[in-house]
């Protein structure tokens, strides 16, 4: 199925754009502290297994 007269692309891809544009902060952020999180178990974990 073709769907290239259904959807308009040019529109949807400027859309995503500026929602990527207005987002990209936020979601930057959010990863940020994701992983700082992770890096911070890890790094806890591994300090408990040399404790013992």
């Amino acid at each position: 199925m073709y769907f290239g007269n259904v959807w308009d692309w040019n529109f949807f891809w400027s859309v995503f754009q500026n929602f990527l544009a207005s987002a990209s902060p936020f979601v930057l952020i959010v990863v940020a502290a994701i992983v700082v999180g992770l890096l911070l178990s890890v790094v806890v974990r591994a300090v408990k297994g040399m404790g013992h």
